[in-house]
């Protein structure tokens, strides 16, 4: 097993904060980008299937500019392939469904799942141990996402529960993707390269999506939104460097963090540029998951 970091430095340092800030406000803002394009009229699988390939090839020429080799070997091409679908292609399918749906701020309240899944996911392959303090962070995350979901009238209109549900695909398909990150990273493999080889992995799944729903027809809707594509792909491209690199440096339950940020960007743009308004159990519930996130993030230290 290759890792870049199975454990997060102990100081985790200037630069793992402001990478974790920085990612978190990027992915944040693809919320409400989302939400206009779709707006605009611009499909699902046409608009995920632009952002990867774009942003996949903004990268590959990035890498090739800095010397970042990107080998077409059999381990390589494996870790494009599960990376692309658990932390690119499936999260972001699942976003552009239900955003219609839920809008910018619950879409978003599902991110700050990912430390807890990630903790738990690590704990189990036995790439982080547990604790007392860790744990309780596990169980209240879990008790937050039921205070969203669970209650009468949490949410807008009792119809959306099932988009909601749905949405906790996304968490756990980013949380699984860290976890696999940090256990295939190849050796030797560069952030910049492997980032670039998972945005296209990603955009080759979405390509088979398009082509087995026939979903290809619905590509030239792209020309509804073209400014809107074109900052998404730069967006996605800038993220995805920033977010490799924060995978090296920080490990993969530090980088989970990043959902975190997004809520607040996500919740924040919701409220104000949408007028979304949310139940006090939504306000709660995501109360609970930041203070389960704190515990996962910091357990250790409360343990003590």
């Amino acid at each position: 097993m290759s890792t870049p970091s199975t454990v997060p430095p102990a100081s985790r340092g200037a630069e793992s904060l402001a990478l974790l800030l920085l990612v978190g406000g990027l992915i944040g803002v693809i919320f409400p980008v989302t939400k206009i394009a779709q707006a605009a009229g611009v499909p699902p699988l046409p608009w995920a299937f632009s952002m990867m390939l774009g942003a996949g090839v903004i990268l590959a020429g990035l890498a090739r500019v800095k010397g970042q080799a990107m080998p077409l070997t059999g381990r390589y091409l494996r870790y494009f392939a599960v990376s692309g679908l658990l932390s690119m292609a499936l999260p972001n399918v699942v976003l552009f469904f239900v955003m219609p749906w839920l809008g910018a701020g619950l879409s978003a309240v599902v991110y700050t799942l990912p430390p807890i899944l990630t903790l738990l996911m690590a704990v189990a392959v036995r790439i982080e141990t547990p604790d007392r303090g860790r744990v309780a962070g596990i169980l209240l995350g879990f008790v937050g996402a039921l205070m969203i979901v669970g209650p009468r009238g949490s949410l807008p209109s009792p119809e959306l529960a099932g988009w909601m549900a749905l949405a906790f695909v996304m968490p756990a398909a980013v949380a699984a993707g860290n976890v696999y990150r940090t256990m295939a990273w190849p050796p030797g493999g560069q952030p910049v390269a492997l980032a670039a080889g998972t945005m296209l992995g990603g955009a080759g799944w979405v390509a088979l999506a398009l082509l087995g729903t026939g979903a290809v027809a619905e590509l030239p809707a792209l020309g509804l939104a073209p400014g809107l594509a074109l900052l998404q792909i730069a967006v996605t491209a800038l993220t995805y460097v920033l977010y490799f690199r924060l995978q090296v440096v920080a490990g993969p339950v530090y980088l989970s963090q990043i959902g975190y940020v997004a809520t607040s960007v996500g919740l924040g743009t919701g409220t104000l540029l949408f007028g979304e308004r949310y139940s006090p159990w939504v306000w709660g519930g995501a109360a609970v998951i930041v203070l389960g996130v704190l515990l996962v993030s910091f357990g250790r230290r409360f343990a003590r």
